[in-house]
């Protein structure tokens, strides 16, 4: 979620550069959009190949706010989470050459907590989805801002009590609506998590561990790019997903890249993980806030990329914007 003292101007910004963006969420539930109004060759994002973006849409008022996106190993399913405290689910096909062409099947239900009970308004705002274990998984971790915690869930996610998890010390201190961000189960099954508000130069800080058992080290970004979701590689390694906004540049986005050989020395008390851009999206790119991204590996050896934007529940001046790219490293 942007922060609130910036989304008016923002917005209203973004009204007058995009006056022609769909609005509302009558119709199909997925649009095809283009990366560029007018692409020349293959549309590319960096060292990222453009496969596909599709404007979602639901006739759901709760549909909507997507701030984090895990995506099945073979692409055919999609889970988020969103603002309000509620997962989002749905189905993705694809054309004969591999483009992301539909999505459907979308599922909004209601995130509960430890009592069985909706989280109540203004304290719902789930940002951070890690998948325990390999797909469909042995359970969720899911982070908050505002009521900053980190909760467990049974593989159903929704509908089904949390049980709080024990977060690093220092969680509490966080600004209220900066908090966790980003949040991934690693190779080895521990949790990264990272929050969205800055230390100063671009750091910012993060632990790694299990509940009640975590070190504290810090991630770079690039200011006045913030951290606000990350993927993990088939390899082990990390793709970042860091978003600005600004009121004469609109959104954009940058996707970072750790190598999974650099992981051990940068996750240890104190240590400073970071990486090397790969893509950035910026106007004139169809760019939104994007805060979700997930990445699966492809058959014949490449990398797909996944990213998801959140749409603030503001349908009128911003869309919920699915893409995805494909990646050689």
């Amino acid at each position: 979620m942007i922060r609130s003292v910036c989304v008016l101007p923002v917005l209203l910004s973004l009204a007058l550069l995009c006056g022609g963006c769909a609005s509302g969420r009558e119709g199909p539930p997925s649009v095809p959009v283009a990366l560029l109004e007018e692409p020349v060759g293959a549309p590319r994002a960096g060292e990222l190949l453009w496969r596909g973006s599709l404007h979602l849409r639901d006739g759901n008022a709760d549909f909507g706010g997507l701030s984090s996106l895990r995506v099945a190993p073979d692409g055919s399913q999609f889970v988020a989470i969103s603002d309000r405290g509620r997962r989002i689910a749905g189905r993705l096909s694809y054309d004969g050459e591999g483009r992301l062409a539909a999505a459907s099947d979308f599922q909004v239900a209601l995130l509960l907590g430890p009592d069985g009970q909706p989280f109540p308004g203004f304290f719902n705002d789930t940002e951070g989805l890690a998948l325990l274990g390999d797909w469909p998984g042995d359970g969720w971790a899911v982070s908050m801002e505002r009521r900053h915690s980190i909760w467990h869930y049974p593989p159903a996610l929704a509908g089904v009590p949390a049980t709080p998890v024990e977060g690093p010390a220092g969680l509490s201190d966080l600004p209220f609506n900066s908090g966790l961000e980003t949040l991934l189960a690693l190779s080895d099954g521990r949790l990264l998590a990272i929050a969205e508000g800055g230390e100063g130069q671009g750091l910012h800080r993060a632990w790694v561990g299990r509940s009640g058992d975590w070190i504290e080290l810090c991630y770079r970004a690039l200011p006045p790019f913030l951290p606000v979701d990350a993927a993990r590689l088939p390899d082990g390694g990390l793709l970042v997903l860091e978003r600005r906004v600004g009121l004469l540049g609109g959104w954009g986005s940058r996707i970072v890249h750790v190598p999974a050989a650099d992981l051990p020395a940068m996750l240890v008390p104190g240590g400073v993980l970071a990486g090397r851009e790969i893509a950035r999206l910026a106007s004139p790119m169809a760019t939104e806030n994007y805060e979700g991204i997930d990445a699966r590996a492809l058959p014949d050896g490449g990398v797909a990329v996944y990213l998801v934007s959140d749409d603030n529940f503001n349908s009128l001046l911003q869309r919920t914007l699915l893409t995805m790219f494909e990646w050689r490293p």
